[in-house]
């Protein structure tokens, strides 16, 4: 190979630890023009990403950056269910998404959610005391503290405590 990049590719480069990157300009969906980068750990391999990349640009804006869920619910909350739904549903919505679902998926990327991720996180809800994980006694007055802060859980399962406001049997002896 002589070295010679291939024309038009002047923006695929060697990059650290013997892998490679390149660039394309897009626009934002807020109209900007920014660079977006793909790596990879071949030449041909950067090559293809930045072919895809080049095609994406040519339809039109590109994110260049990714929302994670916390943001989206954010916007979801204001955006979508503020403006559209009664008042006490937005608060329902805005008190599960801060209580629940932020704490455990806010930080991932929304792109990168995946089905397992999800049933991993209902499991782990249904199983962790929310007393606990949410210091709900701790933030009580101390003459109050009556659980989790004096070292004794109370056992507040989310699945538990939908089970028992039905009347049917809870999952939790």
């Amino acid at each position: 190979m002589s070295g010679k990049r291939g024309n038009g590719e002047g923006s695929i480069y060697p990059y650290r630890n013997g892998g490679f990157a390149a660039y394309v300009w897009v626009t934002t969906p807020d109209g900007k023009r920014k660079r977006k980068y793909v790596y990879g750990k071949t030449r041909p391999e950067v090559h293809e990403k930045w072919l895809k990349l080049h095609n994406e640009a040519k339809k039109g804006p590109v994110a260049t950056q990714h929302r994670t869920v916390a943001a989206f619910l954010d916007y979801w909350l204001i955006s979508v269910v503020k403006p559209n739904l009664a008042p006490l549903t937005y608060v329902a919505y805005e008190g599960a998404a801060r209580l629940y679902i932020g704490p455990h998926l806010g930080a991932k990327r929304l792109d990168k959610l995946t089905v397992r991720d999800v049933r991993e996180w209902l499991t782990k809800l249904a199983d962790t005391c929310q007393c606990c994980a949410q210091r709900k006694d701790a933030k009580r007055r101390p003459e109050r503290q009556r659980c989790c802060a004096v070292g004794e859980c109370c056992e507040q399962y989310r699945a538990g405590a939908w089970c028992r406001s039905r009347g049917t049997p809870s999952a939790r002896p």
